[in-house]
């Protein structure tokens, strides 16, 4: 592979990422604070430092590269929109010039990962199986009608910048209503119905061409098994336990229609629960991995 690969993030994805690009001669630029993971473990190139948040930073990063891609999904998506839309200007020879470079995942499926409620309505437009969920004001009101249409407990969620658990708050009762908006005071909400479920499945899945609903183009790994402590993964079995085959089948079939309905190509984890009959399962939500 003779282009260039730009990287907004250079944390333990971004290390991996470039862990098993080195051997491959994949040369890739890293957008990120100096002596951050992924700049450890490739050296032999010039990086960036900086914030992969920062707008100019982006712009400098797109300048040396012919792809820009990602290691986590809290980046700004309108950046990614001008450079892919419009490209990206340089000086060459004198010359000022426009640049044109490719963004993988689509700048569009970031977007929709970026604000959980908008990336459910999504998955459940193309009959994906998830929680029932709507979007809610941030009022006491608004939550108390929530219970009495989904029941208590549900899941209070913020939409944007919530992940390993934070950005949730369960409503058990109505009286943790005053503590969620708390908790959560000044994030877009909401709600969605609890899911009573046994155990959590993950299942990578790769996604090699551009388009929407391309099953064929869209590869899905065996179901594994994920453990959480305080809401962040901390042992995964494969395969995974108790689990009949029928089901993780299914786990593969519905993570991979979930991501074959994304825009552009990436590699994303699903993450799925295995319902309390054992049988049903629910899609939690696909990242950028």
């Amino acid at each position: 592979m003779d282009r260039t690969i730009g990287l907004l993030g250079g944390g333990q994805l971004g290390q991996m990422l470039c862990e098993a690009a080195n051997p491959l001669g994949v040369k890739v630029v890293i957008l990120d604070a100096e002596n951050s993971p992924a700049k450890q473990v490739n050296a032999k190139n010039a990086h960036i430092a900086g914030s992969f948040i920062d707008a100019e930073k982006i712009r400098e990063l797109a300048r040396h590269c012919d792809l820009l891609t990602v290691e986590i999904e809290h980046v700004d998506t309108h950046i990614l929109e001008e450079i892919e839309e419009k490209g990206v200007e340089l000086v060459v020879d004198g010359q000022k010039i426009t640049k044109r470079v490719e963004v993988q995942p689509h700048w569009r499926t970031i977007r929709t990962i970026q604000d959980k409620f908008a990336q459910k309505e999504h998955l459940m437009k193309n009959g994906v199986s998830v929680a029932e969920s709507v979007a809610v004001a941030d009022t006491h009101r608004a939550l108390e009608a929530v219970g009495r249409d989904f029941g208590f407990p549900y899941m209070l969620k913020a939409r944007k910048d919530a992940y390993d658990g934070r950005g949730n708050y369960p409503i058990v009762e109505p009286e943790d209503i005053t503590k969620a908006l708390e908790v959560l005071k000044g994030k877009s909400l909401y709600a969605e119905k609890w899911a009573d479920f046994k155990m959590e499945l993950a299942v990578m899945v790769v996604k090699t061409e551009d388009g929407l609903d391309s099953p064929e183009s869209t590869i899905a790994y065996p179901a594994v098994e994920t453990i959480h402590e305080d809401s962040v993964c901390k042992l995964v079995y494969a395969p995974a336990r108790g689990v009949s085959e029928k089901v993780r089948a299914a786990a593969q079939t519905l993570a991979r229609d979930a991501v074959s309905c994304l825009w552009g190509k990436g590699v994303f984890g699903v993450e799925l629960f295995v319902m309390e009959n054992g049988k049903s399962l629910y899609l939690d939500h696909p990242e950028l991995s």
